[in-house]
């Protein structure tokens, strides 16, 4: 986000949802290792993340895709968590043939050391640069038939996230999920934090958007809070998960309860609950277009993602009114969904979504 230039309220909203992103794949990961006993053997998990992989791919241009537009032929295609989160199993299940310490170095290496080849561009139109756009350089590539894609996440730091996701969950298992290890956790959370602070406040290395100071207390503030994201930086994913592993040793806390309940719904129908948000958010976003004043003439639907009339918006307040309503919604649709699942274990449906 530009600093100045973004209001305090706006800024803090969208800090919020800056951690779904890097949670989505360290959680991923996590879930990886920690389910690779149900297999007989290494190569058979190897397959089975690489296929879950592909299928990950695949979502994210057909279904998740259609949740943003509702237009299958919509001419740009966004590649964006799911398309990472995909591409970051397909890696995993290819180093994981090799060991776990081939897995580890290279979450190392691409977590750490991927913000060295920030200043690396290639020429337009060409082989090295599409490549280049996949791994490490948001972009926007032209395809066949007057598609193109934005690649909005490129895969590198992601992968790199997953692979040291993955052996967090080794050690867990290893741990036999004992409770001492979420007070680890939050030690390397709180490490990742000051691991942050003396990157981002000095201006070390690891984001290529600078720290600055302003005269206004509040401004340096949303400077000091504001990484970059795409892709994401090392610094970016020192912060949130940080503060994401420090969270998870508070939940550890909680006990059989309705927000337990809550959230443990929404961790096993992960993707359902995903889809399922989007899709409401954008169907109520149309349902409210004569409510807000405007015709359903005014849609650009086939010129703009979402397809609402210039000039669509709610207050801040109408805006969280309706993310509660879809959350609520999204879980109980969820809670349905899980009870189906359970019934029909072997169903693809179940085992993909």
């Amino acid at each position: 986000m530009t600093i100045p230039g973004t209001d305090a309220l706006t800024f803090f909203t969208r800090f919020i949802s800056h951690f779904c992103a890097p949670l989505f794949v360290f959680l991923a990961g996590l879930s990886a290792a920690i389910t690779e006993h149900k297999y007989a053997c290494t190569r058979q998990f190897a397959n089975a993340l690489i296929v879950r992989g592909l299928v990950l791919i695949l979502f994210e241009f057909t279904i998740v895709s259609w949740s943003w537009s509702f237009n299958p032929l919509f001419p740009m295609l966004y590649a964006q968590v799911i398309w990472a989160i995909g591409w970051g199993f397909v890696v995993l299940g290819l180093l994981r043939l090799t060991g776990i310490y081939p897995v580890f170095i290279a979450g190392l290496l691409l977590v750490f050391g991927h913000n060295l080849l920030d200043g690396i561009t290639f020429e337009t139109n060409t082989i090295a640069h599409t490549l280049w756009s996949i791994v490490h350089q948001k972009n926007v590539l032209a395809l066949p038939f007057g598609f193109s894609i934005r690649t909005t996440y490129p895969v590198a730091p992601i992968v790199g996230l997953m692979c040291l996701a993955y052996c967090a969950g080794v050690y867990y298992k290893s741990q036999h999920y004992s409770k001492k290890v979420m007070n680890y956790a939050f030690i390397m959370g709180m490490s990742c934090l000051a691991l942050y602070s003396i990157l981002r406040g000095f201006n070390l290395y690891g984001d290529m958007s600078q720290f600055s100071t302003h005269t206004d207390p509040l401004l340096t503030i949303m400077s000091f809070l504001n990484p970059t994201k795409y892709p994401l930086s090392l610094q970016f994913m020192l912060l949130t998960v940080g503060l994401g592993l420090i969270a998870l040793k508070l939940l550890s806390h909680l006990k059989a309860s309705f927000s337990q309940n809550f959230l443990q719904v929404l961790g096993k129908t992960s993707m359902f609950s995903y889809l399922t948000h989007l899709y409401l958010l954008h169907a109520i976003s149309w349902l409210l277009i004569p409510a807000l004043g405007f015709n359903f003439s005014d849609m650009t639907y086939g010129e703009t993602l979402v397809g609402l009339p210039s000039g669509y918006g709610m207050s801040y307040i109408a805006t969280m009114a309706m993310i509660a309503v879809v959350v609520v919604l999204t879980a109980l649709l969820s809670k349905r969904y899980l009870n189906w699942k359970y019934r029909n274990k072997n169903s693809l449906i179940a085992k993909y979504i």
